[in-house]
């Protein structure tokens, strides 16, 4: 029974963000791109994620899960800017292939400065 109700939740959780996405999308490809910005980046992902991680771990884990993602937000800010500057001078997937190598590079360097890993993991 509780396993129904937990593949129920994941279900819930799908729609809504291709909901979301589907919605981001649309205003997107209707040239209001700073609306679809806006409804990008509403913290609907991460209210649901802090309550589930609240209901599932308490208080202290949705503190510290909020501290990671402060800290993340530079190495999601490199792949933002990596497709702002590099898509005009090679191509759209380019821009992501780098963005996203460069985000996981600069997500690596902040695991090794924080102690998190050490370079020879």
């Amino acid at each position: 029974m509780e396993k129904d109700v937990m593949e129920l939740k994941y279900l819930f959780y799908f729609l809504i963000g291709g909901l979301i996405t589907s919605g981001v999308t649309y205003l997107a490809n209707q040239s209001r791109g700073l609306v679809a910005a806006f409804l990008g980046t509403l913290p609907i992902i991460t209210i649901s994620t802090f309550v589930l991680i609240y209901l599932n771990s308490g208080q202290n884990a949705v503190l510290s899960y909020a501290k990671g993602l402060m800290i993340m937000i530079f190495p999601w800010m490199v792949f933002i800017l990596s497709v702002i500057f590099v898509t005009p001078r090679l191509s759209f997937l380019s821009s992501l292939l780098i963005g996203l190598s460069l985000q996981m590079v600069t997500a690596f360097l902040i695991f090794i400065v924080s102690g998190r890993i050490s370079p020879g993991q």
